[in-house]
């Protein structure tokens, strides 16, 4: 980046935030121009704000005006494959063997 790119930034700190600043770029082997530009990037990510109508934002008003059925529903009569025998507790179900690989 040549001198005509750059630009520059400056703030003050009270003594407490100096010290906590200071031992927290020396603990990540920053020097305190490193660490203040890293933080300045930081902030400004945060600060950013996302688009509202990317669709993850929309994706639950799309949901709700959809034609979906407003309730779901289960035929259990279809999931007798899932388990051969269920005593009523957990610790009496049997499963199923493995679908067998042959078609």
């Amino acid at each position: 980046m040549s001198s005509n790119d750059t630009k520059y930034v400056q703030t003050e700190l009270n003594e407490e935030e100096y010290e906590r600043f200071r031992k927290l770029a020396e603990e990540h082997g920053l020097s305190l121009k490193e660490a203040g530009h890293e933080a300045v990037l930081e902030w400004i990510e945060r600060q950013q704000k996302a688009d509202p109508k990317d669709a993850a934002f929309t994706v639950l008003d799309d949901l709700d005006n959809s034609s979906l059925p407003g309730t779901a529903h289960t035929d259990t009569r279809k999931e007798d494959d899932l388990v051969e025998e269920w005593h009523g507790n957990d610790e009496s179900f049997v499963l199923p063997e493995e679908p067998s690989s042959n078609p």
